[in-house]
């Protein structure tokens, strides 16, 4: 049997190739400029979800998303301007009949009838 040399590519026939010590290391990761980067975004991603769970919902804004109310019944002949002025008597009755419509999920101010129970805002 004839024993041919075969040559591989990038490398010389008489030379060996240096290896650096660096790269001989057993499990090492060398991180390019976009490794560093994604490595960074992630801890970032992580650091801010980490971030979001601890805080409280509503804590930054001081805002009450279900506002305390109270239970009316509507009386014969009685309006929702009626109503507003007398749950709120120093307050515009529009922002009051706003509410009132947002907290009993009524398409109009006009959609009200006698005996029907409205909640409306406390105050």
């Amino acid at each position: 049997m004839s024993t041919a040399a075969v040559q591989l590519p990038g490398r010389s026939q008489g030379g060996s190739r240096r290896v650096s010590a660096r790269s001989e290391a057993v499990g090492s990761v060398r991180l390019t400029r976009r490794g560093r980067l994604v490595v960074f975004a992630a801890c970032l991603a992580a650091f801010g979800g980490g971030f979001t769970m601890l805080g409280d919902p509503a804590a930054s804004t001081h805002t009450t998303y279900h506002p305390a109310k109270h239970r009316v019944v509507v009386q014969p002949g009685q309006t929702l301007w009626d109503i507003a002025k007398q749950v709120a008597p120093g307050q515009d009755p529009r922002t009051v009949i706003d509410e009132i419509v947002d907290l009993n999920a009524l398409s109009s101010a006009g959609e009200i009838r006698a005996g029907q129970p409205l909640y409306v805002p406390a105050r």
